[in-house]
């Protein structure tokens, strides 16, 4: 055989070997896990909405998606078991079919749903009663998964994350306190005051001192399809005597400051104490920067201000504007998303602050009354701060029909 027959024999085998082995469609982006006692919810962050097959097995229960042409983004781990769900796992299968194992510790019906944003797919596999079953703490209401499309008093969701969490510290104080600490009681205190507010609901991304991954915590809010998410942390600096509150949002063209960056590298490193490796080009690094990400960054902004000046009433601030730098966990590209320094734990006296229940829950009301203020003036569709705005913007308009 000749080299020309040869070269034309093998092109024909790997044309033919491209018709019967499809190039991959999709990516898994980012998992999202919420379940209580006898029900859960599993969110799939996808590039392409690919033809899925959902089915149940038994011994052990279990339920099994397969999603052809797909692979798993790099940095993407199987969310931890929680209520219901005693395992999640994931691997390839024969001729690029991405499966993954949801293992039940009872059998629950499924069904799935598919929803679309900018730039994404998202799958959302529901397994017994459609209930978000985000941790929530004590006496909190629960919020229904999806919003039903004529729904038009519906609850604003805010997604409250307390910064850091299991064998992540975050910064600790001269004292020994320790900030993941302290912001899991600030972020249950935040949750209470705004499930007290008619219209508002809120979701905690954790409730109890575990480890969560900063992309985990983005796709726990995406699948309590938050209104908003606000990250609860307690800054650290060298200089014991510096203090005050300050508040982030995301930037994708530097940081505001020297000190802004260095905040931001910092808190993107939270995963490293948890073994992950850093990716911030993973999940939705490549939406950052378009119109919509701008948008959602400038209604960030908008509400930050609302919490600052908030903020101001109830102690000092460290910046009188709102910071901007690259923090990973700010980078939803369809949440309003800010993240709160409430105090310096470094500062011995703001220590002692943080570590009072009274004065943790002066921080909450403050940070409540913000993001409150933030609905009444841009509520969105669908919402009863929508109806209430309505309601106030039509007697003003009938009573200034009236006036002589």
């Amino acid at each position: 055989m000749n080299k020309k027959v040869f070269r034309r024999g093998l092109a024909a085998v790997l044309i033919g070997m491209a018709l019967i082995t499809p190039a991959l469609a999709g990516e898994l982006r980012g998992i999202g896990l919420s379940s209580a006692a006898n029900s859960a919810q599993l969110t799939l962050d996808l590039t392409d909405a690919a033809p899925q097959k959902i089915f149940s097995l038994e011994h052990p229960d279990r339920i099994v998606i397969d999603l052809p042409h797909t692979q798993v983004m790099h940095g993407v781990h199987a969310p931890a078991p929680t209520g219901v769900v005693s395992s999640v796992r994931f691997g390839s299968q024969p001729h690029g079919t991405l499966r993954i194992a949801i293992e039940l510790r009872s059998a629950l019906p499924v069904h799935s749903a598919w929803g679309a944003g900018s730039g994404r797919h998202d799958l959302t596999v529901t397994m017994g009663e459609p209930m978000v079953a985000v941790a929530t703490p004590a006496g909190a209401k629960t919020v229904r998964a999806m919003h039903a499309p004529g729904d038009g008093d519906r609850d604003v969701i805010i997604a409250v994350d307390a910064g850091h969490g299991g064998v992540d510290p975050g910064a600790i104080g001269h004292g020994g306190t320790r900030e993941k600490d302290v912001t899991l009681a600030i972020a249950r205190a935040l949750a209470e005051r705004i499930n007290s507010e008619p219209g508002m609901r809120a979701v905690l991304t954790r409730n109890r001192d575990e480890f969560v991954e900063l992309w985990d915590r983005i796709a726990r809010a995406r699948a309590a399809h938050a209104d908003m998410f606000v990250s609860v942390h307690a800054d650290s600096i060298r200089d014991r005597s510096i203090s005050g509150a300050s508040v982030y949002v995301l930037s994708v063209h530097g940081a505001s400051s020297e000190a802004a960056r260095v905040l931001a590298d910092r808190e993107n490193a939270a995963d490293l104490m948890g073994g992950i490796p850093i990716d911030d080009k993973g999940v939705l690094g490549a939406i950052l920067v378009d119109a919509a990400q701008d948008q959602i960054i400038g209604m960030s902004a908008s509400a930050a201000e609302l919490v600052m000046t908030a903020l101001e009433g109830v102690g000092e601030i460290r910046k009188a504007q709102v910071q901007r730098a690259g923090f990973v966990v700010l980078k939803s590209p369809a949440i309003p998303s800010m993240l709160v320094e409430t105090a310096y734990i470094s500062n011995p006296g703001e220590e002692r602050r943080l570590r009072s229940t009274v004065e943790q829950t002066r921080l909450a009301e403050a940070i409540a009354g913000g993001v409150r203020s933030y609905f009444a003036q841009y509520p969105p569709d669908g919402t009863r701060f929508k109806q209430e705005r309505r309601s106030t913007l039509a007697s003003s308009s009938e009573a200034a029909a009236g006036t002589p």
